[in-house]
């Protein structure tokens, strides 16, 4: 029998701030460094990029699937980071604000190239792998779901993408997608919903699934 897929990676851990509405910098020193940024000065953007640069490529990875992206699609999210952090109030504010332009970033890709299939080579580390024996079943695992979720709908795959690959909690996935909880419980249903269809259908990913629910 194939192993059990498992989309979601372990628990964050809550005392290395990882979420997305965690603060990024020390409370006395935060209003400095946005107001540093605000004036585009080069040492606070250099700061930033190193702080939450891998985190970005992180969210980007696990909403697209696709390494070969990352560089372009990370650089511009800073890009626009730069261009807007004057909208950011409050420093504590600061990744959550991040966070959403990489989920923007990622949404505009997913609709640029909705017709393109993106078969990249995943490796161990740059995303969540499913409980397996055999590393190459597991990676084709991989590219399989990513297969899948090229065809769901933008918004409903940032979600599923965010919750249950990055395993982000529910307000955060929320807060990254600007919307509510309720649109959030919304597109998780109805995604959740039709990628099961979908990997019913996939001859790889047929052999993971099992009765009952894989991602909650």
């Amino acid at each position: 029998m194939s192993p059990r897929l498992r989309l979601v990676p372990p628990p964050l851990d809550a005392a290395t701030g990882d979420g997305p509405a965690a603060q990024i910098s020390d409370p006395k020193s935060g209003g400095d460094k946005l107001a540093d940024l605000v004036a585009r000065k080069p040492a606070a953007e250099r700061w930033l990029l190193e702080t939450e640069g891998r985190r970005v490529e992180r969210v980007l990875m696990r909403i697209l699937g696709d390494v070969r992206v990352l560089e372009d699609l990370t650089q511009e999210v800073f890009v626009r980071v730069f261009r807007r952090v004057g909208e950011v109030r409050d420093p504590n504010a600061l990744r959550g604000f991040v966070t959403s332009v990489a989920v923007f970033v990622a949404r505009e890709a997913i609709r640029k190239k909705r017709r393109h299939r993106w078969l990249a080579f995943l490796a161990p580390d740059e995303i969540p792998e499913p409980t397996a024996s055999d590393d190459l079943e597991a990676r084709e695992a991989l590219r399989a779901i990513y297969r899948v979720l090229d065809q769901l709908d933008a918004d409903d795959r940032v979600a599923f993408a965010l919750r249950f690959i990055d395993g982000m909690e529910l307000r955060d996935v929320a807060l990254a997608c600007g919307c509510s909880l309720a649109t959030i419980k919304r597109r998780l249903d109805r995604a959740g919903g039709r990628f099961s269809n979908l990997c019913r259908k996939d001859e790889v990913l047929v052999r993971w699934i099992e009765e009952g629910d894989r991602w909650a």
